[in-house]
């Protein structure tokens, strides 16, 4: 059964950006959590990029292809197991003069005075304007993102490797109002994530995931309902344990007054009258007795004349 995870990114894969500069953003964000360089001499730089979604991998290889002229991209499948989740869809370029300037477009790669080296972080240049930073970030999340399941809990993380890629990752999905994202450590790696239900929301929305959107909103609804009718429930119940002790200590005081001398008898007619309708009805609630006294009364004037029926029982 496919997870969660796996079918909101299956959704935002079969969606191609419309703008060239979005679709360059969506391309360097997965190849930057997803791709591995491979130098060849000379200069060339090949590029092999990971994805255990075949739909993801697909849709890398047409995204690749929009922006590149070489012919050679290739999407090969290794198996490391016996179950169909543990394939692995590998995309490939070969080292070539094209593959290199399309790293160079990508922000992933810069020839400095002769010399290649790969850029730290999310260039400002890849994610300038809002619709680039959602394509950024969808690229991120289809190379190493994961959102886990609504109904078993909220959390939403881009697996960012380095601190410094974490800081710009971070940054970027805070550029949205209301996402407040965190950075943890998981072993050597660094954590961009969310923990709020509202927040991971949005995030679908800014991902493009709108179907997923709605279905994630349909279950949080769902868990909000419970817990507001189990806050309820559990309200009733501490109520319904209160009035039965509440009515316990009751019945035990006026047992005492009765053993005492004069009983019942020798008490105010409004504490008598008290007295005998909680004897005769040891279950009723506070109001429920104040509608059955003589004129009826609220239930804070019943409480009162239990108050004064106790400091007697004491007496």
């Amino acid at each position: 059964m496919m997870s969660f995870s796996s079918e909101v990114k299956n959704e935002i894969a079969h969606g191609m950006p419309e703008k060239e500069c979005c679709r360059i953003a969506e391309a360097a964000g997965f190849v930057r959590t997803a791709g591995a360089l491979k130098p060849a001499g000379r200069g060339e730089v090949g590029l092999s990029a990971v994805s255990g979604n075949p739909a993801v991998a697909r849709h890398v290889k047409s995204l690749l292809a929009e922006l590149s002229v070489e012919p050679g991209i290739s999407v090969s499948v290794a198996n490391t197991g016996g179950r169909i989740s543990s394939k692995r869809y590998i995309i490939e370029m070969p080292a070539a003069e094209t593959t290199f300037r399309l790293l160079s477009a990508l922000g992933i790669i810069e020839r400095k005075d002769g010399l290649l080296s790969i850029t730290v972080g999310i260039p400002q240049s890849a994610a300038y304007g809002k619709c680039c930073r959602k394509s950024y970030l969808r690229g991120m999340f289809l190379g190493s993102g994961s959102v886990a399941d609504p109904e078993r809990s909220y959390h939403f993380e881009i697996l960012a490797g380095g601190a410094a890629l974490a800081a710009d990752t971070r940054r970027l999905m805070n550029s949205f109002s209301g996402i407040h994202a965190g950075v943890s450590q998981r072993r050597d790696k660094s954590v961009v994530y969310l923990k709020s239900a509202e927040q991971i929301k949005d995030m679908l929305g800014i991902l493009g995931a709108h179907a997923h959107l709605l279905a994630f909103e349909d279950v949080r609804m769902i868990h909000e309902m419970k817990g507001a009718a189990n806050r309820i429930s559990n309200c009733d119940n501490a109520n319904v344990d209160r009035s039965i002790r509440a009515s316990n200590t009751q019945m035990k005081m006026i047992a005492r007054i009765e053993r005492s001398a004069g009983g019942l008898a020798a008490l105010p007619q409004k504490l008598r009258e008290a007295a005998c309708l909680r004897r005769d009805n040891p279950e009723a609630s506070l109001t429920e007795l104040g509608a059955l006294m003589n004129p009826p009364v609220g239930k804070a004037a019943a409480a009162a004349r239990f108050a004064r029926l106790e400091k007697a029982g004491k007496l």
